[in-house]
């Protein structure tokens, strides 16, 4: 380690050095980190499923604080997998395997296009938690002190350490050194070239890597020039390992631009050019995994439906219900080869005179009647709710209603119920205007038993055509 004949003055600045270093790189990093918990690997047997495991514990107590209605269902792609823990998409399918069969992760698709969303099972991983520990059943709870009894102390992983080793394992064990860097800074056990101890045992523990996992990311970050390694020159020396702090930093922040272009290139008409939904998003996570919840990602598509609605509510069936931010100020077009209803409504008609679903309260019906101003067809969206509710997939009428206006003005409206009920709505029509004439002007003797017969299989032809019975 340290010289006997370095001065005093010549530390101060040796460790001044390294500080700004740190300082920089910690800079650099931003708060791209996930909380890593070494006894998940232990239990699940998989590190990168520990390291998916971590953050979807994040996001399952971010949403159930700031959207309980959703009972902690949350949605991310692949692609925001990968940015958030440094995962490939083969990586991701096994440790949601694993996840999976130890019954602590829930998925589910929803919406149209169907999106995944994943869920949490916070009572089942207390309970395997316990016997993984051999200790009494406690119930989960958010408190420090519960989190620390059962997860232990995290490790922050950095995910912009995994972009540039392209390895989960590797961000990890790089985190782990830059943590232990930074410690051994405070305590006076780095020497003047930025060497500092390494030890493979205490990683292994720590970690909960294997031998083979730990090698390989060993050399992944040597090749990748992210560290460098060396023994001491001693009987039974120690691992040394140093950490390239001079050109990282320039580094992560062209790794981060590389993952913010990738994204702005489908951001055709981003609406805030502000969202935090890039790479660059600063996702902050203590030890305990306090978190504020992201704000809606939105780099796949300008009409991209997100995961932070506030229209629709969670239901364990299938939701045919888009989540679409309520602010999405879009310009929309209207739908056309529609057949005209009985009762024609152009843009800006009186919506006293819509005809509203059967199931809606009246109560509902003010309300529906508030959200249907602006709307340049204002009946489409009411008819498509009508068959919806029909089939039983609407939950929440009103919050529907909302998301199918959104869609309409963006211009990605595909209507799949309201051609029908419009069309049985003008045949029932028909039908009553029948019946009307028949009231209006009887008829008597032979004259009147044939328009009587005639208009039976009149009505019959229309029955059998609208219900397909006679």
């Amino acid at each position: 380690m340290r010289h006997a004949y370095t001065t005093t003055a010549e530390s101060s600045r040796v460790n001044a050095a390294l500080a700004e270093g740190v300082t920089h790189l910690l800079s650099a990093l931003g708060n791209r980190y996930v909380a890593y918990f070494p006894s998940l690997a232990g239990l699940t047997g998989y590190p990168k499923a520990a390291l998916m495991l971590g953050h979807a514990m994040y996001m399952t107590r971010v949403v159930m604080e700031k959207q309980p209605h959703r009972g902690g269902w949350f949605w991310k792609t692949s692609k925001e997998w990968k940015q958030v823990t440094g995962l490939s998409v083969r990586e991701i399918e096994t440790a949601r395997k694993v996840l999976l069969k130890d019954g602590i992760l829930q998925e589910s698709k929803r919406g149209m296009p169907a999106k995944l969303w994943f869920r949490v099972d916070l009572d089942r991983l207390a309970m395997i938690l316990c016997q993984y520990t051999n200790t009494a059943y406690r119930p989960w709870s958010w408190e420090d002190r519960v989190l620390k009894a059962l997860l232990g102390k995290p490790v922050m992983f950095y995910a912009p350490f995994a972009w540039m080793a392209d390895s989960a394992l590797a961000g990890i064990y790089m985190s782990s050194l830059f943590n232990r860097l930074r410690q051994s800074l405070s305590k006076d056990e780095v020497n003047d070239e930025g060497w500092f101890s390494s030890p493979i045992v205490g990683s292994l523990r720590q970690l909960h890597f294997g031998r083979r996992m730990l090698m390989n990311a060993r050399a992944k970050l040597v090749e990748s020039g992210m560290m460098e390694e060396g023994r001491e020159n001693r009987m039974q020396a120690q691992l040394l390992s140093r950490i390239v702090l001079t050109t990282l930093p320039a580094r992560i922040a062209k790794e981060a631009n590389e993952f913010h272009s990738l994204s702005e290139s489908n951001k055709l008409d981003c609406r805030n050019p502000t969202n935090k939904s890039c790479s660059k998003r600063e996702t902050r996570i203590a030890g305990t995994i306090k978190q504020e919840l992201p704000e809606p990602q939105d780099n796949s598509s300008p009409f991209r439906e997100t995961s932070s609605a506030e229209t629709t509510t969670h239901s364990n069936n299938e939701i045919n219900t888009p989540y679409l931010h309520p602010h999405k100020g879009l310009v929309g077009v209207a739908v056309s080869g529609f057949p005209n209803p009985v009762r024609a409504v152009p843009t800006g008609a009186d919506l006293e005179t819509l005809i509203y679903p059967d199931k809606l309260l009246p109560g509902e019906k003010q309300s529906a009647r508030k959200t249907l101003q602006g709307s340049p067809n204002p009946q489409l969206i009411l008819d498509e709710l009508a068959g919806q509710m029909q089939d039983g997939h609407v939950k929440n009428a009103l919050g529907y209603l909302r998301t199918l206006k959104s869609r309409q003005l963006a211009g990605t409206l595909e209507p799949e119920y309201a051609h029908r009920i419009a069309t049985e709505r003008i045949r029932r029509q028909e039908i009553l205007e029948q019946r009307k004439r028949l009231i209006v002007s009887p008829q008597t003797g032979t004259q009147t038993e044939t328009n009587r017969e005639t208009a039976r299989l009149r009505l019959g032809e229309l029955r059998q055509s609208v219900w397909g019975k006679k």
